[in-house]
């Protein structure tokens, strides 16, 4: 996964992919991730520096402690969206943010 983040910090001109690293793993902090997925405009190598977000699908086996949240970065917003692994099976077709983390996404 650490090349694919190197790789997603590269191709948006994010000068030092560390600090997208560590915005992720404090986005994952009291996760215990199954699948995480970026999506949005970091995904397409859009990512505008100071106007965008990084968005994150992450799926988990268990409830997650939280369903959605934000936490701010050195990049920006960092925004979390959490599904279990049975939402996943079940809504994969019907639910747009599933099917972009599934289609477009970075895993």
């Amino acid at each position: 996964m650490l090349g694919r983040i190197y790789e997603v910090a590269r191709r948006n001109n994010i000068r030092d992919p560390d600090k997208l690293l560590r915005a992720i793993n404090k986005a994952l902090d009291g996760l215990n991730p199954v699948a995480v997925f970026i999506v949005g405009s970091l995904a397409r190598g859009e990512f505008v520096l100071g106007l965008s977000d990084i968005d994150l699908v992450v799926v988990v086996s268990g409830e997650p402690p939280f369903r959605a949240k934000v936490i701010g970065s050195e990049l920006g917003d960092v925004e979390v969206i959490a599904f279990t692994v049975s939402e996943l099976c079940s809504h994969y077709m019907d639910n747009n943010l599933m099917i972009e983390a599934l289609s477009t996404g970075v895993q």
